[in-house]
């Protein structure tokens, strides 16, 4: 990011129905770079902005990255271990999010579109040297929303909404969905699905974007998940549930269902929870 420069903006404090935005702060040498484990009151967003790493959640290790988006809810364990010489640029937000609100996962990937949207509105904020001034809060607020609204989609906490609301014949998602449930599993890929529908994938994300805030691969995410927690009351084995979404590697799919919802498959069928899309 060009004219970067480190930010803390306390006492933000802004809120709207189910979601509270205590503080922000964007540095390179994270808060949560060391090696012992800790935890929060709040819950924080991290946004991966420039450079690699580690966030252990849980015990459990996700790799980080530039887009990397991971949720950190009030009182989890996390540490952060950084993989390169170069401490990596991290936008931190501290917030309260309301339980039971969709589907949060503990990590998500931006797509490259959405990390360039979301650097572009930060470097609005460093062209005012007055930004940390409380005057400035509504400005700011306006930059922490539209980065909340990609953030919270990505993780699941916000439900996407089809913005042609129920004029289905404009409704791609709708169709990619079914194209998902006839035609996905190990042998086809993204641009495969991508294809059916006559679009390039790089365009297809793009109008998936605009009609319900998700890009090919996190709606197939969400497609899959159902169709796995479905499979799992139904008293599938584990290894039979991945191979019925596609995913034929049963720790692979352990590993990609804890991501998805932040327990294990047998956790999840022990004590199964409520999918809100």
């Amino acid at each position: 990011m060009k004219n970067y420069r480190p930010l803390l903006i306390q006492d933000l404090n802004f809120q709207m129905p189910g979601l509270k935005v205590l503080r922000l702060r964007l540095n390179r040498h994270l808060p949560e770079a060391r090696w012992t484990e800790h935890s929060h009151e709040h819950d924080q967003l991290l946004i991966y902005l420039m450079g690699k790493g580690q966030q252990r959640v849980n015990g459990v290790l996700y790799p980080a990255r530039s887009g990397t988006v991971i949720h950190l809810p009030a009182g989890t364990p996390h540490a952060f271990e950084q993989q390169a010489a170069r401490p990596p640029l991290c936008l931190v937000i501290d917030l309260e999010l309301e339980v039971g609100r969709g589907v949060s996962h503990t990590c998500d990937q931006f797509t490259a579109d959405q990390l360039t949207e979301t650097k572009s509105r930060l470097s609005t904020l460093f062209r005012n040297p007055m930004i940390e001034k409380k005057e400035m809060s509504l400005r700011v607020a306006a930059v922490v929303l539209d980065i909340l609204d990609m953030s919270l989609k990505a993780i699941g906490w916000l439900n996407p909404v089809n913005r042609f609301s129920n004029a289905k014949h404009f409704s791609i998602s709708k169709r990619i969905e079914r194209l998902l449930e006839t035609s996905d599993g190990p042998e086809v890929d993204l641009e495969d699905i991508a294809k059916l529908t006559g679009y390039q994938q790089d365009h297809l994300n793009r109008l998936l974007r605009a009609e319900c805030g998700l890009t090919l691969g996190q709606l197939r995410s969400r497609c899959r998940l159902k169709r796995a927690v479905a499979l799992l009351g139904e008293k599938c084995s584990i290894q039979e549930t991945g191979e019925k979404i596609g995913i034929l590697d049963p720790n692979y799919f352990s590993r990609w269902f804890r991501q998805q919802t932040g327990v294990s498959p047998s956790a999840w069928r022990r004590k199964p929870r409520e999918l809100r899309f």
